[in-house]
């Protein structure tokens, strides 16, 4: 049932994400040592607790951020199966997931070689990619939190002598290198011209023109870190 899942889901999902859903399917049949279609509620209660508490390999429990997407991948599981008709209601209903709040305030720290490694793997081909780009080089070179990088305007940013103001908990001001002002300038030029802009002050827009919410830039962090096998 699992691969039938898996398959399902190439239509709306990324490889990425398939292989990050198969890898958490595989782990709760093997806790649950039966087919998942048999387990209950009150079982999939006791598998969350299990994965919030229980230490990993390494000695540590999962992040906030680790437990709510495992969750989120047998939660669509268990939603295709009712649509195929394999489970008569969703045990799923009644789990709940907090927000890692943790995880989007805090910072983005990386060694020099994964840095290389996470900027190299950016798809600059296309207006996305060179926006990541830049966000990810402010966050790493600044070390501001992802809600203090949305809250970055165009007039806080300014190239000609290097500096970036940001506002988190603090005021600060910049000094960025020749390579983040590189690359802020192609996204300015390049990148930005071709969203639909509806925000006129944000530096970083999305998809859709509008300022790009510190969850966003938690999301894409996460989703361009896992790419790359970081």
């Amino acid at each position: 049932m699992i691969e039938q899942h898996l398959k399902a889901l190439k239509e709306s999902y990324s490889d990425t994400t398939i292989s990050i859903a198969a890898g958490w399917l595989a782990k709760l049949a093997e806790w649950a040592g039966r087919d998942l279609t048999e387990l209950g509620t009150k079982e999939l209660s006791s598998w969350h607790k299990h994965l919030v508490w229980t230490p990993t390999a390494n000695g540590k429990l999962y992040s906030q951020n680790t437990v709510n997407q495992a969750v989120g991948a047998v939660r669509r599981y268990y939603r295709w199966a009712l649509v195929e008709g394999l489970i008569n209601s969703d045990p799923t209903a009644e789990l709940v997931t907090r927000a890692a709040k943790d995880a989007v305030s805090s910072k983005l720290e990386l060694t020099p070689s994964q840095t290389r490694k996470l900027l190299g793997y950016l798809d600059l081909g296309r207006p996305s990619g060179i926006r990541d780009r830049a966000v990810l080089g402010v966050l790493l070179e600044t070390q501001i939190s992802r809600p203090a990088c949305s809250r970055i305007d165009l007039a806080h940013l300014q190239l000609d002598t290097g500096a970036l103001l940001s506002h988190g908990r603090t005021q600060q001001i910049h000094s960025l290198s020749e390579g983040l002002l590189a690359d802020l300038q192609r996204y300015l030029e390049e990148a930005r011209p071709l969203l639909v802009t509806t925000s006129r002050e944000a530096l970083f827009l999305n998809l859709n023109g509008g300022r790009l919410s510190g969850a966003s830039i938690q999301q894409l962090v996460h989703y361009h870190r896992t790419s790359c096998g970081l």
